[in-house]
């Protein structure tokens, strides 16, 4: 009896942990991300930039962008450049905020994503331009079919996550490329 209840225990012991791997492996193809992460809100050409369910006194637009190579890397392919306006009517809740800004397809398939930053200290009106890329993906930026911002405050704050120190406000992860965006 003790030998086959030992069996049924290894048994079952081996059921447990090749369901470990399996889910462990399945993990691997959502890159590591947690599948309750919340998406980010409505892509755009223009966004007002949220925490959650605040608005912030702060308007990001692309302004015009374009697909080349990188001045310092030209090797390496194409990559977007792009300019935008950040105008902010008010002082920012926060002394840095970030939002994501991504090359997608005619699709709104997101092909790369970076971030463009605003601080406290800046004009209320500023210019400002940057790149998303180069990088080595499945497909060519050359398929951009427009930049848009995601209008998400991506930094969590002191106190991310923890209702009780902060407002546990957690912020949408960047979209991966291949993803497809909400976009207005």
């Amino acid at each position: 009896m003790q030998r086959q209840t030992r069996r049924h225990v290894d048994g079952a012991v081996r059921i447990a942990i090749a369901a470990c791997a399996a889910t462990s492996l399945t993990g691997c193809s959502t890159m590591g991300r947690d599948p309750q992460e919340r998406k980010p809100g409505t892509a755009a050409g223009e966004v007002t930039v949220v925490r959650g369910d605040r608005m912030y006194p702060l308007t990001i637009r692309i302004t015009d962008w374009q697909v080349r190579p990188h001045p310092q890397v030209p090797e390496r392919g194409n990559a977007v450049h792009f300019g935008y306006r950040k105008t902010a009517t008010s002082d920012l809740p926060e002394v840095n905020v970030e939002v994501g800004v991504c090359a997608v397809d005619a699709a709104d398939i997101v092909l790369l994503c970076d971030v463009v930053g605003a601080r406290q200290a800046e004009p209320r009106i500023e210019d400002g331009d940057s790149w998303i890329g180069p990088a080595d993906l499945p497909r060519s930026l050359s398929d951009t079919a427009r930049v848009v911002l995601l209008p998400d405050q991506l930094l969590p704050g002191l106190h991310a996550g923890d209702p009780k120190d902060g407002d546990g406000y957690v912020p949408p992860g960047l979209p991966l490329p291949g993803e497809e965006l909400r976009t207005a």
